[in-house]
């Protein structure tokens, strides 16, 4: 489902031979929990609106690489999202084509009158590429990303996601948060939100007890929950149990979290 031509050109010397560790990584940078909730909604917003973007430019210019597009920002509209490719053609950054996608789905591919890119423009893909120099490991080739402002600064917060394996395979590790100067060329902060590549099956079985389907994931790297919990729920339609220490159960579901009674 997840497809990203650009993201796997910028990763493919970065990541050459690399692996994530097992071991248990430090810990991460906290948010509360209505935070968290907005990261979550914010990163499926965002990663779902890249893939259809991704499709309908596809559609028109197969060859992406060869038209010179590096990869894309991806920028709110209030309900809509509107996904930016840029590409060089030989005379410098420019924006390339620019796609709406809606709760509907994706709109037209439009090539935009006027190509300059603003500044924010210019720092947001600044940052998603420091990232990708930055990222520390991988379970699986053709890692995702997501760019959005630090809820907390005036700089960038970027996702590295970890691709699903297969069809039907949940990628619930190996996913890396980084804070971002608001220049977006300096990585202030590398956070592993997981300890380890886990995968999980997207269609378990009914708990004894329960009315529905759904998934026990044990966390690590900080008391609660993180963003892409939250996420991966949105994204595969599933409650997710976290489990962040002796009895400290956490229910992850429809984009909220809550403690399990």
């Amino acid at each position: 489902m997840i497809r990203r031509f650009a993201l796997a050109m910028g990763l493919a010397l970065a990541l050459a031979g690399s692996a994530i560790a097992a071991d248990k990584p430090p810990p991460i940078r906290v948010f509360d929990i209505p935070t968290l909730e907005r990261l979550g909604g914010a990163i499926y917003r965002q990663d779902r609106a890249a893939w259809l973007a991704t499709d309908a430019v596809m559609a028109k210019v197969p060859d992406l690489s060869g038209a010179g597009v590096k990869g894309w920002i991806v920028e709110g509209q209030g309900d809509d999202e509107k996904v930016r490719f840029l590409r060089d053609t030989g005379s410098g950054l420019e924006a390339g084509y620019d796609v709406v996608v809606g709760p509907k789905g994706a709109g037209a591919v439009v090539q935009p009158s006027d190509r300059s890119l603003t500044a924010e423009e210019r720092a947001a893909f600044a940052a998603r590429q420091a990232a990708i120099k930055k990222l520390p490991g991988v379970c699986r080739q053709g890692y995702n990303s997501v760019v959005i402002k630090d809820v907390e600064g005036d700089g960038w917060l970027v996702w590295l996601l970890a691709p699903s394996p297969a069809r039907d395979v949940i990628p619930m590790g190996g996913h890396y948060r980084f804070s971002v100067s608001a220049d977006g060329q300096t990585v202030n902060r590398v956070d592993a939100l997981s300890a380890s590549c886990l995968t999980m099956n997207a269609k378990p079985d009914v708990p004894p007890g329960a009315s529905s389907p759904m998934l026990y994931v044990t966390h690590v790297v900080s008391p609660t929950p993180v963003e892409t919990h939250v996420f991966l729920g949105l994204m595969y339609h599933l409650p997710i149990v976290v489990g962040t220490g002796k009895d400290t159960l956490w229910t992850v579901d429809n984009g909220k979290i809550s403690r399990a009674k």
